[in-house]
């Protein structure tokens, strides 16, 4: 036999599943289901633009879908009513009632297209037009490889511009500790 032929045949018969967690409970469900060898996605997004630091602490990236997340399993393998007795863990969305009822699967085109639009491990959404918005003017303001300067309340940075991302954020590299870093940032308005 040779070592391909021998290789298990992984997902299949896996599919997804939507998990709903306690309020703010999202990371640590994640963390109790990934305990127990699920593969668990929890997609999450970079804070509002307007957040702000908290007693010295900036804030913190936030789930997508508030109380939310999504579980990959084989119903015929996996030991998928474990999950209903997790920490953090509400219910599991199913289909069906009392003793028939089992989790209702979702496309993982869902999955893959949320995955798609990740940046450093963060969703990346676009921010909805009207029709009376025209192009962003920010667009042309500076090209792929110019050197700008970023000033902040506690140091200023060399970055490099990469792409627009949506009308009022860049993608840009900037490099810390000697790695470059590739971040989505909000560009100050031109006013």
């Amino acid at each position: 036999m040779t070592a391909s032929s021998v290789q298990p045949a992984a997902d299949q018969g896996k599919s997804w599943y939507v998990v709903v967690t306690q309020a703010h409970q999202e990371r640590h469900a994640r963390y109790q289901l990934e305990q127990q060898g699920f593969r668990v996605y929890l997609p999450m997004v970079p804070p509002p633009a307007r957040a702000r630091a908290r007693n010295g602490i900036a804030p913190a990236p936030r789930p997508l879908i508030p109380r939310y997340l999504f579980i990959e399993m084989d119903l015929d393998q996996d030991r998928w009513r474990a999950v209903y007795s997790t920490y953090g863990v509400t219910e599991v969305i199913t289909r069906g009632t009392g003793e028939t009822a089992r989790p209702c699967p979702i496309p993982a085109s869902f999955i893959e297209a949320t995955k798609s639009r990740e940046v450093n491990g963060l969703v990346v959404l676009q921010r909805p037009r009207n029709d009376n918005e025209t192009a962003p003017k920010s667009a042309a303001r500076f090209k792929r490889g110019q050197r700008l300067r970023l000033a902040g309340q506690t140091a200023d940075y060399d970055v490099i511009f990469d792409e627009m991302v949506d009308g009022d954020r860049a993608a840009v590299v900037f490099t810390l500790l000697g790695r470059d870093s590739r971040q989505i940032i909000a560009l100050p308005s031109e006013d």
